[in-house]
Order: structure tokens, then C-alpha cells, then sequence
């Protein structure tokens, strides 16, 4: 018995078939011969069923080193034909469930030319016998029981589906999960567990921990498909499979702990950033009010009368009450516009300039004109003396390295100009809800919100997972 093969849906049965029929045209009375055994060869001067399998897909019979296969003949006319037979029928399989699936595959007997009114087919008392040693790799045989069937089959004539006699045998097999379990979930559930590993790797203010859970989280997330994902022991199906809806989940709750250290770390740089725009907006002002205290104390030494100089102070306060908040906006306004100015200097259009370096390294150079030197001498004879491979070669490596130049220069510029543009973006925050980060929590206590987020995560990761664990393994065994 066996194997079943799950992906093409096929299984194998290596089997003794027997069939016993009854023709009268056979009597003998012989005293002393219960039963005649008569050589294979005889049954090409007999009338025989024309039996086939119905669900067949390639059966033979064995051959070596004769055709295995006997003819018995009683004294009644009682024929009993057998014959060794491998055989591979189709079975239609559900795999939403596999690994933890159990599938049932049918064997189907019936005359390939006959119908119901010529021959009828019957099971004998004992239908199946199964040697003990009988075992299969994957699968356990649970179960199997067979039936008898008339009515139309899947054969047609002119008049249309053939009313026909046939047999049919269905096997209950049970999938064995331990080569799975070992092999694809427990891993995957141990790589789970290794990523948790990261809450525990403490926020410092000097960053050490960041390496450390940045290559674990990268290392287990890879680990997760590679061996989920990239596993050849799947089923190649249209359909999401029980282990494919595990392996996703394993991913999921990787994915999620790298994500949880991505936003504490973009929480910690968000803060550090916000400081260090507080720190530079606050030497703006002094060095605001130092040259305005300059200019009053130059205004008070000039000789002009007290009313005078009473009156432009009045006029300058208003002034600097009224045109401060204009004045930080025109200041914002010529920083971005030196900071376009230095763009379009220094590389123009980024992309634009990456589209060309694109097109250069699609274009491939093209090898200069063969050029030769002709040396005479005093004999009758001239040699040509050709100079094309050197120059070629030398010319084509200063080729490739003047593209690999531009393409690092621009790679630079496209970087730094991603970080100018992410730094207009976190200016523009910090100027609308400065208000209101000074008042929250992270900015008053930023490592204790981290640590709390990390003593969180150690308990609601492990506890999401159980749950999804057990949602999981009840649903798949005792519900679906």
C-alpha cells in the first residue's frame, strides 16, 4: 500500500486481484481432480471479464519472470483467475487541512465493454485482506469498507450513459503529523520565541542595545521565510493549507516585535531631534534680543532729543510685537529657498539624473574603429602591426569606472537629499505641535515611556500568541 502523493493527487496499490466467474461450458467430471490449474496461456482460449479500474491512471502487470498470474478451473466450471497488479488511481484530495488532514481515496472496478445486463459485479465474503506488515510513510490506513453499485457511470455509448455493474473499495487514510511537527512547527515556533528576546535588550542612552535587536529582528524574520516559505514538504495548491496559515502567523508575530522596536527607536530620535531644534531656536532669540539691546544702546549714545528717542522705542516695541512671528516665518521661508538653491547646484533633479545613469548603463559602449601601423622595412615584406585589443580593453575600464563614479556621486546626492527633505518635514512638525509635544509624555519622561512599551510587550506578545496558538489547534482538529 502506498505511497499517497499529495500533489499530484494519485495513490499506489500493489495488490494480488483475484475476479471468479462461472462458466458452464468448463464442467469436467474427473474422480480424483478437485481442481484443474491450467498455465496463463490458456486464457487467451477462454471467455474472460474485461475488467478495468475506472479511477485507474497507470497500472501494470508484473511480468518477471513470467507473467504472475494463474488460472484455476473446478469441476463445476467455476473459473478463478489472479493476477499481481500495481496500481495507480486518482483521488481527489482537500488539502485546506494538511498537515492535520485525513483523505479518502476510492478504488472503482467495472467492465470496460459490458453493461449491467451482461455482467454483474459482487464482492466475495472477505473483499480485502491486508498483511500486517503493511505501513506507509505519511499516512496511517484508519479504515476502509466497500460497496456494490448499479446505476449510470461515468462511460458513454450513442444512446448516452451506460447503465453498468460495478465495485468500489474506499480507503480512510489519517495523516501522520510528526515529521511536521518537527521539522516546520516546532522550528517556527522556537524562531517565535527568539525574537521576544529583543524586549528584554534594555534602552541606553547611548544606543548599544540597537545593533543587537536590529539583527535579531532582521535574523528571525528571515529565518521565518526561509524555512516557512521556502519549504519544498508544501503542497503547490490553489488554496491556503493549515501549515500555511501557521507559517504566517510565526511571521506575523516576528514581524510585529521588529516593529515594535522600530517605533521606541523613532520615539527616542523624534525626541532627541525635538531637543535639539528647542536648543537651536532658543540661541535664535538670544541673538535676537542681544542686537536689539546693541542697537538701543547705540540709539541712546547718538544726540537725539529724549521725546525722539522715547518715541522710536515705542515704535519698535510695537514692532517687535506685532512683525516677531513674521520674522521667524520669513527667516523659514529663506532657509528652504537657499536649501532648493543648493539642490539644483550641486545635482539638479535627482531622478532626472538617476534616469540617465539608467539609460548609460543600458547603452553599452561601442568599440572604436580598428586602427594598425604599417612598418616598412629594407626587404620586400610589410607587417601590420594591430593596436585594437590593448586600447579596447584599457578604454572600456575607464568606461565602467567613470559610470561607477556617477552613479556613487549621484547615490550620495539622492541620499542627502533625502535627509534635507526628512529634516524640512521634522521642522515643519515641531514649528505646528511644539505646543503640544512639550506637554506630553514622551518628552518629559522618554526612556520610561520606552521601557514601559518593552515590559509591556514582554507580556501581551507572548499572551497574543498563546491565544492565537490555541484558536489555531482547536479549530483545526476539532472544528473544521
Amino acid at each position: 500500500m502506498g505511497p499517497v502523493d499529495e500533489n499530484k493527487e494519485i495513490f499506489s496499490l500493489d495488490c494480488y486481484f483475484r475476479q471468479t466467474w462461472t462458466d458452464e461450458r468448463l464442467r469436467y467430471n474427473t474422480t480424483g481432480l478437485n481442481e484443474l490449474a491450467l498455465n496463463w496461456a490458456f486464457l487467451a482460449k477462454i471467455w474472460k471479464p474485461d475488467t478495468f479500474f475506472l479511477n485507474g491512471k497507470q497500472s501494470f502487470l508484473h511480468k518477471i519472470t513470467v507473467p504472475n498470474r494463474f488460472v484455476r478451473i473446478s469441476p463445476s466450471g467455476k473459473v478463478s483467475y489472479s493476477q499481481r497488479l500495481t496500481i495507480w488511481a486518482a483521488c481527489p484530495m482537500n488539502l485546506r487541512k494538511f498537515p492535520l488532514d485525513s483523505q479518502i481515496c476510492k478504488l472503482e472496478i467495472g467492465s470496460f465493454g459490458y453493461t449491467v445486463e451482461d455482467v454483474l459485479y459482487k464482492w466475495q465474503k472477505k473483499a480485502l485482506s491486508i498483511d500486517d506488515g503493511v505501513s506507509l510513510a505519511q499516512f496511517h490506513l484508519a479504515d476502509w469498507n466497500y460497496q456494490e453499485k448499479i446505476g449510470y457511470s461515468g462511460l458513454r455509448t450513442r444512446e448516452g450513459l451506460r447503465n453498468d455493474s460495478t465495485v468500489q473499495i474506499d480507503f480512510f487514510f489519517e495523516r501522520q503529523t510528526g515529521f511536521f511537527l518537527l521539522q516546520i512547527y516546532t522550528p517556527l515556533t522556537l524562531i517565535v520565541f527568539c525574537s521576544w528576546v529583543s524586549f528584554w535588550l534594555v534602552k541606553t542612552e547611548k544606543g548599544g542595545e540597537v545593533p543587537a535587536r536590529t539583527a535579531l529582528g532582521a535574523t528571525t524574520v528571515l529565518s521565518i521565510v526561509n524555512l516557512g516559505f521556502g519549504g519544498k514538504s508544501k503542497p503547490k495548491v490553489g488554496y491556503s493549507t493549515a501549515m500555511d496559515i501557521y507559517i504566517i502567523l510565526c511571521f506575523v508575530a516576528v514581524f510585529a516585535a521588529l516593529v515594535e522596536f522600530a517605533s521606541i527607536n523613532f520615539i527616542d530620535t523624534f525626541i532627541k531631534r525635538f531637543r535639539e531644534w528647542e536648543k537651536e531656536e532658543k540661541k535664535k532669540e538670544e541673538e535676537k534680543k542681544n542686537q536689539l539691546k546693541k542697537e538701543s544702546i547705540r540709539r541712546s549714545k547718538s544726540p537725539i532729543k529724549d521725546g525722539e528717542i522715547k518715541k522710536e522705542m515705542k515704535l519698535e516695541d510695537n514692532d517687535k510685537t506685532k512683525n516677531l512671528e513674521d520674522m521667524k516665518i520669513k527667516e523659514t521661508e529663506k532657509e528652504e529657498e537657499k536649501i532648493e538653491e543648493m539642490e539644483l547646484k550641486e545635482g539638479g533633479n535627482v531622478e532626472h539624473n538617476i534616469d540617465q545613469v539608467s539609460n548609460m548603463l543600458r547603452e553599452s559602449p561601442k568599440p572604436p574603429h580598428a586602427k594598425s601601423e604599417c612598418v616598412s622595412t629594407i626587404s620586400t615584406q610589410d607587417a601590420c602591426v594591430s593596436t585594437e585589443d590593448g586600447f579596447e580593453d584599457i578604454e572600456d575600464e575607464e568606461e565602467e569606472n567613470e559610470v561607477e563614479a556617477k552613479c556613487r556621486t549621484l547615490l550620495d546626492s539622492f541620499v542627502s537629499w533625502f535627509d534635507r527633505k526628512m529634516e524640512k518635514s521634522f521642522k515643519f512638525i515641531f514649528r505646528k505641535y511644539s505646543k503640544k509635544i512639550v506637554h506630553m509624555e514622551i518628552y518629559k519622561d522618554t526612556l520610561g515611556v520606552i521601557y514601559s512599551i518593552d515590559s509591556w510587550a514582554r507580556i501581551l506578545f507572548p499572551l497574543a500568541f498563546l491565544f492565537l496558538q490555541a484558536i489555531y489547534w482547536s479549530s483545526y482538529l476539532y472544528i473544521f
